[in-house]
Order: structure tokens, then C-alpha cells, then sequence
């Protein structure tokens, strides 16, 4: 391979590597930037008061009928009123051996852990574009699975 074509090569590889980093880094998906959750709160977390804002600041941009992951077919809507039916006791569209909320089981819950895992078991940490959730909302989160996923 002649000199010029090593380096025509060498230049579109590090292009294509820093184009993917570059992409990575603004989605919020490069490793170790998911947040510890907080302890468990000494309260019953309410669905309406605790969980929709969260889904509403970090997730329904892309969840919803119109946003990006419905559009890949990742059809899981955090809207309100459709985020309850979307997530609790529902196979994940990317695995479906894999449940995105178990009621009383945050561990095993598809959606706790690519909010909480800077490696879950399929597909990518979300939220894909943003910041990550606070260690207070992850903390919310996981005591409202653990609590039952309660309609509240």
C-alpha cells in the first residue's frame, strides 16, 4: 500500500473514531456518568407527583408518539397519562425476556437499569440525549419499582 493511500486511510479512521466519540459524548452516554441513587426516602413515592416529572424532564423528547425512539420502533411512550401502561409489566421492545418495570423489583426492571448503568443489558444508558438523572431521581425511581409501581 503506497504512503499516500496508509494515510488517506489512517485520516478517514481517526475521523470516523472522533466523529463517534464526538456524537457519544454529546448524547450523555459516555462511561461514568450515571449518578449513584440516593438512599430510599421514608415516604410512599407517588407515580403522579414523583415519577411523570421525571419522565417529563428526561425522557418524553424522545418517548412519545413523535419523538425519536418511537420513531426506531422502540415503542415505549412516557407521556402522561400513556407512561404507566408503557412501562409496568411490559417486555422491552429491544428484548422481550427482558421486563422494563417488575413491581417490587427495581434490580430486575429493564428501565431502572438503563437509567442506573453506564453498561445495561441491552441497548444503550438513557436518557440517549441530556443530562443523567440526579442521584435524588434515580433514587425516586427505584422506590417507586420497589414500592410495588403504584398508580399514584
Amino acid at each position: 500500500m503506497s504512503t499516500r493511500n496508509r494515510l488517506t486511510r489512517s485520516s478517514g479512521l481517526s475521523l470516523a473514531t472522533g466523529a463517534v466519540l464526538f456524537s457519544a459524548a454529546g448524547t450523555g452516554c459516555m462511561p461514568g456518568n450515571v449518578n449513584a441513587p440516593a438512599p430510599p426516602v421514608e415516604r410512599t413515592v407517588s407515580f403522579a407527583d414523583d415519577i411523570q416529572p421525571i419522565f417529563d424532564k428526561h425522557c418524553v423528547q424522545c418517548h412519545r408518539v413523535d419523538g425519536f425512539a418511537n420513531l426506531q420502533g422502540i415503542v415505549m411512550l412516557l407521556t402522561e397519562g400513556d407512561a404507566l401502561d408503557s412501562v409496568v409489566n411490559q417486555a422491552s421492545s429491544q428484548n422481550p425476556a427482558l421486563s422494563l418495570v417488575v413491581p417490587g423489583d427495581a434490580d430486575s426492571s429493564l428501565l431502572f437499569q438503563k437509567v442506573s448503568s453506564n453498561n445495561p443489558p441491552v441497548g444503550a444508558t438513557m436518557p440517549l440525549f441530556g443530562k443523567a438523572l440526579s442521584s435524588e431521581e434515580l433514587g425516586l425511581l427505584r422506590d417507586w419499582i420497589d414500592q410495588g409501581a403504584l398508580d399514584n
